[in-house]
């Protein structure tokens, strides 16, 4: 009995990851736009060592909430053999709460990675409830370019909750968020079910080059073609994502410090992703990343199948932004610049290259906070 329950389950989520049919990316769509997302592990903990920066809000809205200082952020990639990414975005904290802003483009129309020309815009708030819990909130919209064009529109919620040391565990953080809550796009021709199709046709009409009486590659490709017709991919990114992981420090001394990550995701609220993510910094101004995502809809797919973790480094200087009045009386004459190059051979024919730079103004506030009881 407990055998054809399981056999069941397995035939179950077997048949529900073959039904779901977006373009290869598309649920990773949001990594691609700067070197920071790509080596984000996606993590809705803020990452091995903490990091919360615009393109944060679109794993887990709630964590800007901690940021006491205003910054900007821009990234560009090239999807080499497919396209292109950027990424542009601002924080800022005011008294109540910290307003985030982001807008991400790609631009990918290739059959492996079929996401169209997309736009999406971000705006979030995130407040710190207590010292060490944090919610947000975003809204979003999107904009697909493609023969039939789309649209998305919706809401995300998160939170997050952080404390100093969990056993051997150092500045332990849990966060949770659910994405996705509104219209998807979809729309672009070529999924994943397209691609291996595709696939398949090319090898078996390699295989038989020799014996194909049109001796051309361009058969299989029209042949492709027409199985395919007219048929659309389905939504990405997902409705109603659902997304939890936790992150700390592994260990840390005045010349080294390591944390890890550690993401689950359900795609539709039943189809499952993991993230990984490893971060190093040395002296706190070199930064070493490294992630990896095991999305369990691509590697049913032969096609997806290949994907190997991103790599990433960053570098942290102290910059001289301003010697008016108004900067230095802001404590902005001193600010912290952050530049970044991101490399992952995303799939067997697209390779990711990112650069990007992250501009904080002022230097971090390092002074305990001033708590004021009512009636004293």
């Amino acid at each position: 009995m407990k055998k054809s329950i399981l056999a069941a389950a397995l035939l179950g989520l077997s048949a529900s990851l073959f039904a779901y049919n977006p373009p290869a990316g598309g649920q990773n769509i949001n990594n691609l736009s700067s070197p920071y997302q790509l080596t984000s592990a996606s993590s809705a903990a803020g990452g091995g060592l903490f990091s919360a920066q615009p393109g944060s809000i679109a794993f887990n809205p709630a964590l800007t909430a901690f940021e006491d200082r205003p910054q900007i952020d821009l990234g560009a990639t090239a999807l080499i053999g497919s396209g292109a990414a950027f990424e542009t975005g601002g924080v800022i904290p005011l008294n109540m709460f910290v307003i985030t802003g982001l807008v991400q483009g790609v631009f990918s129309n290739i059959r492996e990675m079929d996401l169209g020309n997309t736009i999406t815009i971000r705006a979030g708030l995130a407040k710190e409830v207590t010292e060490n819990i944090s919610v947000g909130a975003n809204v979003y919209s999107g904009f697909l370019m493609s023969d039939s064009g789309d649209w998305s529109l919706g809401t995300e919620i998160g939170a997050l909750y952080r404390r100093d040391s969990l056993g051997f565990m150092k500045d332990f953080r849990i966060g949770a968020s659910v994405l996705g809550l509104g219209k998807p796009m979809s729309g672009t021709k070529y999924g994943l079910d397209q691609n291996d199709r595709h696939k398949y046709w090319e090898d078996w009409g390699y295989a038989k080059h020799l014996y194909c009486p049109l001796n051309s590659i361009y058969y299989w490709e029209q042949l492709v073609d027409h199985f395919d017709g007219d048929s659309n991919t389905d939504d990405f990114p997902g409705f109603l994502t659902l997304r939890t992981g936790a992150a700390f420090t592994v260990f840390q001394t005045d010349f080294l410090k390591g944390g890890v990550s550690a993401d689950f995701t359900l795609v539709h609220a039943y189809l499952p992703v993991f993230d990984f993510g490893y971060q190093m910094s040395v002296k706190d101004n070199l930064f070493i990343r490294a992630a990896y995502t095991l999305d369990m809809n691509e590697l049913s797919k032969e096609s997806a199948k290949h994907s190997a973790p991103s790599i990433g480094v960053g570098y942290k200087m102290t910059i001289k932004t301003g010697k008016s009045g108004a900067m230095k009386k802001k404590g902005w004459d001193e600010s912290e610049f952050t530049s970044s190059l991101a490399f992952q051979n995303l799939y067997e024919k697209i390779h990711v290259v990112s650069a990007g730079a992250n501009l904080k103004f002022g230097k971090p506030d390092e002074e305990a906070p001033s708590i004021q009881v009512w009636g004293n």
